[in-house]
């Protein structure tokens, strides 16, 4: 049963997101295993180049909120020998998404 639940709270996550960008005009779809065979992996696509992954709930780090309190618009973040992370609030990407479809 939790299965199923969590893989709706995925869709619809993944939704919500893929609405938003869409209502600020950029090309946003899910994308779904079974039509792309596979190959593309991950939960979004944002103009048909950025594969994105979408979380929520418990699996977001309460971190991520709390070290933007001071007014900080992005951060960046890097567990030991890992790559470095960046987040950043939605309003912020999308205004640099639309600047780089300006390109």
């Amino acid at each position: 049963m939790s299965g199923s639940y969590s893989r709706n709270k995925g869709r619809r996550l993944e939704q919500e997101i893929v609405n938003l960008l869409k209502d600020k005009g950029i090309d946003a779809k899910r994308i779904s295993m079974v039509e792309t065979g596979r190959e593309i992996k991950g939960d979004i696509l944002i103009e048909d180049t950025w594969k994105c992954e979408v979380k929520g709930g418990n699996q977001v780090p309460s971190f991520l909120y709390k070290a933007n309190k001071d007014g900080e618009e992005i951060l960046f973040a890097r567990k030991d020998r890992q790559k470095w992370k960046v987040c950043m609030d939605l309003d912020l990407f999308i205004e640099w998404a639309l600047n780089q479809k300006k390109s």
